[in-house]
């Protein structure tokens, strides 16, 4: 590579363009971006460890991935979206009958689910979320269990060894999972251990496992897997999700319902 080529995308500007194709694609190719920005591959994955390290993104095989944007509590998340997450909440209740076992994990779009529950519609409900529990109470044709444990104030959650006890008396036949980001390749995340090895359990307890997601955390990555994508039995996402994004969940193996 000749030193005008080599001067002319120095290590600042090349690491501008791969955030911005990140937060574009949510994911990058060292090869490709080789070929885009006129460098070695080998600069491009001296590159990619950089901004890894800086927490811009993953290292995956032949390249990187976003990380989730999905770090601030659940106060400030509460109010961001709620349209989008409302039309997944809506889809994610029509897979519900009458008399089943629900539990409902802890999230934003989750609580969203919670407040779409139709009225007619009776259910026995299990959730760890603070929050959630509030928005069941009143619901009549409910019977809600609350577990208990220690509470993580970003999440709102009961999370730690007296919840995991009390989940493990517990088979309900339809969960719907929380995240913070999920890939085809890397499967669900998040972004607390103790918060990942809740969502475990509560993966391997269920029957049928349901992950509704908007389109911000699709092609992103978290610091705690949860669990492959194909122990997902049902992912939601929204109906404008980026046709590649969805490509790649697709090839994870996760069925897709997509919301209206």
């Amino acid at each position: 590579m000749s030193k005008e080529r080599a001067s002319a995308n120095p290590p600042s500007g090349r690491h501008q363009y791969i955030r911005e194709q990140l937060r574009l694609h949510g994911r990058v190719y060292a090869g490709e971006l080789a070929a885009s920005l006129g460098v070695s591959e080998d600069s491009i994955r001296r590159d990619l460890r950089e901004l890894a390290a800086d927490g811009a993104c993953q290292r995956v095989y032949g390249g990187a991935i976003a990380l989730t944007p999905n770090r601030h509590g659940f106060l400030q998340r509460r109010h961001e979206n709620t349209e989008r997450k409302a039309r997944l909440a809506a889809a994610a209740v029509r897979l519900l009958k009458p008399g089943q076992f629900v539990f409902l994990d802890g999230g934003t779009t989750n609580l969203e689910i919670a407040r779409a529950l139709p009225e007619q519609l009776p259910l026995m409900v299990a959730t760890n979320s603070i929050p959630i529990a509030a928005a069941l109470f009143g619901q009549k044709q409910l019977s809600v269990l609350v577990l208990g444990g220690s509470l993580n104030h970003q999440s709102g959650d009961a999370l730690g060894t007296t919840a995991t006890r009390m989940l493990d008396t517990m088979r309900p036949d339809i969960c719907f999972l929380g995240t913070c980001s999920v890939d085809g390749e890397l499967g669900v995340g998040t972004v607390m251990a103790d918060e990942a090895a809740f969502k475990r359990h509560l993966v391997e307890q269920c029957g049928h496992t349901v992950l509704a997601v908007t389109n911000e955390k699709l092609d992103t990555a978290s610091p705690f897997i949860v669990a492959p994508l194909a122990d997902i039995g049902t992912l939601i996402i929204e109906a404008d999700a980026d046709p590649i994004r969805r490509a790649h969940l697709e090839a994870g193996g996760a069925p897709l319902l997509i919301a209206g």
